[in-house]
């Protein structure tokens, strides 16, 4: 954890954290929401019959994927048929009938496709008695893909770079992929019909809507590209994207109806973004903190929510712990390093610099902020004079999008490794 001028604030910022991420955990929230009784499967509220030569397959996909599969696994025991999995890094063992396939994150690899092909030939022998249990976490619209036919992963990933670098918030981005794809907005439900998919959902979108998490591979939606075309359009992206791409969206195929024999899939939320936030208003009430959830649907440019928040915890009264929760968004005009919870804390830092008995730590919940190895960033009212001291200049660096560099030389970064899970980010400030 990164040191702090007020260490005190330093030991209550690193108790909040650790209480939001193990909320957070994804092997967990299965084991919560998922259970055999019998000859019934039993997911949260709903209750489905299994008859005796039933099969159960899995896909876990998304950074939650690994933890989510393995309590599942557990779970399931002899009913498991088989499954594929997806990772980010070494593809370690989860149990002898799942395969794990390492996937890239925030662009697709060939890995992604590869996960989404093992995943319709695991389906393809698929019968009406049978049902596929979807593990859903944030990251599988990158990690899991199956491509309309016209479209090629180059295409891909030169379109996925640019809506990233735009700004656009996620659920715009994924109604873009949403259209492109064969396996989201309900496409791994077609892929597994006539057997039933059950979606366990682990959340990382503000509000929680299905359809949104990983793309909605298990929301059965009809593809819209006149509204993909839109998205486009509005970040001024129409232009430059590849001439596959902007064939397929005005192409009139894509916009078919999902088939009428998929059976209507069941799914389940089984953790989110609230979770989090909720255990961390807990933990800080227990520090003798005066806990206050500013919002939990935070959204924005990052530095223009790092400037508001700093300010707003500026003038809260002493002992106060703030709370924000939710995912911003970068548009990237520099070519510095960084991500958006670091952007976010420069900014906070920025705001108060000088001011003594102050801490904003930002986080990201899967460990891994932008493309860096740092989780997010800690920051305080000295940070800045030491940035100064180091030679940066912090107004320079916010205004390229470098922010990592900086805050790696004050010592500000902080650094979990991949978590196992993805629920969205957690600001929370801190007044002595």
């Amino acid at each position: 954890m990164p040191a702090l001028a007020e260490p005190t604030l330093g030991g209550k910022v690193e108790a909040i954290r650790a209480a939001a991420l193990r909320a957070a955990d994804a092997g967990a929230a299965v084991r919560r929401y998922l259970r055999c009784d019998g000859p019934l499967l039993v997911a949260g509220r709903r209750r489905v019959r299994m008859k005796p030569a039933s099969r159960v397959w899995l896909v876990g996909l998304g950074k939650g994927a690994p933890a989510m599969a393995f309590a599942a696994a557990e779970t399931l025991g002899s009913r498991l048929a088989g499954g594929i999995v997806t990772t980010l890094g070494d593809p370690a063992p989860i149990h002898p009938r799942l395969s794990v396939v390492a996937c890239g994150h925030p662009l697709p690899t060939p890995g992604s496709v590869s996960a989404g092909e093992l995943a319709r030939d695991l389906l393809a022998d698929a019968r009406a008695d049978d049902l596929l249990l979807a593990l859903v976490s944030g990251g599988g619209s990158a990690m899991f893909e199956l491509l309309e036919e016209q479209v090629t992963l180059d295409d891909l990933r030169t379109l996925n770079d640019l809506l990233i670098r735009s700004g656009a918030p996620v659920q715009e981005i994924n109604t873009v992929r949403r259209t492109l794809s064969l396996v989201k907005g309900g496409g791994l439900a077609r892929i597994a019909a006539p057997a039933r998919t059950i979606g366990l959902v682990l959340s990382d979108v503000v509000g929680d809507p299905l359809s949104a998490v990983a793309s909605g591979p298990t929301v059965l939606q009809t593809k819209n590209p006149g509204e993909a075309r839109r998205v486009l359009a509005k970040y001024g992206l129409w232009d430059g994207a590849p001439a596959a791409i902007r064939a397929a969206l005005d192409s009139p195929l894509l916009a078919s109806p999902p088939p009428a024999r998929t059976p209507s899939p069941i799914n389940v939320l089984v953790g989110g973004n609230r979770d989090m936030v909720r255990a961390a208003h807990e933990e800080a009430r227990r520090r003798g903190l005066r806990a206050r959830l500013v919002t939990g649907s935070m959204q924005g440019e990052a530095r223009e929510v790092g400037t508001k928040f700093a300010r707003r915890l500026i003038r809260a009264p002493s002992g106060s712990c703030l709370l924000m929760g939710g995912e911003t968004t970068v548009t990237v005009r520099g070519a510095g390093k960084g991500g958006r919870n670091q952007e976010l804390a420069l900014a906070a830092a920025l705001e108060l610099d000088g001011v003594r008995g102050v801490a904003v730590l930002a986080l990201t919940s899967d460990g891994i902020d932008g493309p860096t190895d740092a989780a997010g960033a800690l920051v305080d009212g000295a940070t800045i004079a030491r940035a100064r001291e180091s030679g940066f200049h912090p107004e320079a660096a916010l205004a390229s999008n470098d922010s990592y560099p900086l805050l790696n030389a004050c010592g500000a970064l902080l650094h979990t490794g991949p978590t196992g899970t993805n629920v969205g980010d957690l600001v929370v400030g801190l007044r002595a």
